[in-house]
């Protein structure tokens, strides 16, 4: 009991946040051991300020953009962005690890000590929830950066540790990709349980609530091809709310701004600042785009020079963890896989007819039905990426989708990473294994 409250005041007293009013405004409070709601709820709120964003950092390493090779930050991104993992300049920014497992650590105090300060009630039930979410979602982002994708070949493949208890002395060895997806699925399994709010208010958008744990599980059970569970996830989602921002509205918000219809849990940033100011998109992702038709070529990017910059990020109103405009396309993709092609071209008129003009809309509605499920399947591959771009997912669906092979052009020379390319499983971080004997 004496280590496990010291435990509590060393955290505590790190980085104790307290939520505020608006979802924008999260400020640090004093040391405290937890004892109160309000207590919980700055807890819970250390788990989800502390995550990192690794995402913005898996962005480089995908086709969607270029470094800038001016760029006041170019020595600390340059090894990211040509996949130099092997041997990267001490300066380079590392892949997180530890911040992945300090939000599991927030949740896994309120998950220790809740039950005991405030017993049995609606709001125990909502923070128990959120901190199981954030401790599976936690994990889920693990495997996905540090395990190679989801596959019955690779089920027994080293993904990474579990952490569900406080102990200062307890080991963490490397668990499977299997075992690590089923203690996700558990904790996911309780906050279904226990969940009660619906749906956020954007103040609070950052927060899971049932909407998101649906989005979330929609995901997960993509990345794992098991596309009945999927769909159900996706449409169970989307009939809480199933919005979209009608692009052909001149003044709408971006899809992915927290306050707009379709934002679901504004948590993750996969475009911060830094990577905004040091990147430009690339010729690839720009040519997918009809760009007089497709509303989302004005909205997502600007001309600067002789390059396009994004519109998507740099600010925290671009926070975006799941949205609705993905789960439209995981209903498409799901239901391509099951033969429903009915259930998927209504997914993509839906979606059309609120990125697109009405009469591109219209023309592609028309030509989508005269094409087979394997021709469809790769339309959502390309459209998965339109929609979607510069979201953070970029990197996840390339591994899931065969591991092609990707070009860098940079200072003049050619970096390749290649098809099915080992680098597309990230090595541990050096700090991680030299902190834990376990991940050798």
């Amino acid at each position: 009991m004496r280590q496990k409250f010291i435990y509590i005041c060393i955290a505590i007293a790190g980085v104790f946040m307290h939520s505020c009013d608006r979802y924008l405004d999260i400020q640090p409070v004093g040391t405290v051991v937890p004892s109160t709601e309000s207590d919980f709820r700055a807890l819970l709120t250390s788990g989800y300020s502390v995550f990192p964003t690794h995402k913005s950092l898996l962005s480089l390493r995908t086709d969607e953009l270029l470094l800038d090779e001016f760029s006041t930050d170019m020595a600390v991104l340059k090894d990211i962005y040509i996949w130099n993992d092997q041997a990267p300049d001490p300066t380079t920014l590392s892949y997180p690890w530890a911040t992945f497992y300090k939000s599991i650590f927030y949740a896994n105090l309120l998950l220790t000590e809740i039950d005991d300060k405030l017993g049995d009630n609606e709001v125990t039930k909502q923070l128990k929830a959120e901190a199981y979410l954030l401790r599976a979602y936690s994990h889920f982002e693990l495997l996905n950066c540090y395990a190679p994708v989801y596959s019955d070949a690779n089920k027994q493949h080293r993904g990474v540790p579990i952490a569900e208890t406080i102990d200062l002395e307890q080991k963490f060895p490397v668990r499977t990709v299997e075992e690590v997806y089923t203690f996700i699925a558990n904790d996911m399994a309780r906050a279904t349980e226990l969940m009660q709010i619906g749906n956020q208010p954007s103040e609070h958008r950052y927060r899971f609530s049932k909407r998101a744990l649906h989005a979330f599980a929609a995901r997960l059970h993509l990345y794992r091809s098991e596309w009945k569970q999927a769909l159900s996830e996706a449409q169970t989602a989307l009939a809480i709310e199933g919005g979209l921002v009608d692009l052909n509205d001149g003044e709408a918000l971006l899809p992915n701004d927290f306050e707009s219809v379709e934002s679901i849990q504004a948590w993750d940033n996969p475009s911060t600042a830094q990577l905004q100011s040091s990147t430009n998109v690339s010729e690839h992702i720009i040519s997918l785009y009809d760009q007089v038709n497709d509303q989302r070529f004005a909205y997502y990017f600007k001309k600067s020079g002789n390059e396009y910059r994004s519109l998507k990020g740099g600010d925290n109103r671009f926070k975006v963890s799941f949205r609705n405009g993905e789960l439209y396309l995981i209903v498409a993709e799901a239901a391509l896989h099951l033969d429903n092609k009915t259930v998927a071209l209504e997914a993509f008129r839906t979606l059309a007819q609120h990125r697109l003009s009405a009469s591109a809309a219209s023309e592609q509605e028309n030509k989508l039905d005269a094409l087979s499920n394997e021709e469809l399947l790769e339309f959502l591959q390309e459209e998965r990426t339109r929609e979607l771009a510069l979201e953070g997912l970029r990197w996840y669906d390339l591994k899931r989708w065969g591991r092609p092979e990707i070009q860098h052009l940079f200072l003049g020379e050619t970096y390749t990473l290649q098809k099915e390319d080992p680098r597309y499983t990230i090595r541990y971080p050096r700090e991680a294994i030299e902190n834990n004997p376990e991940l050798l």
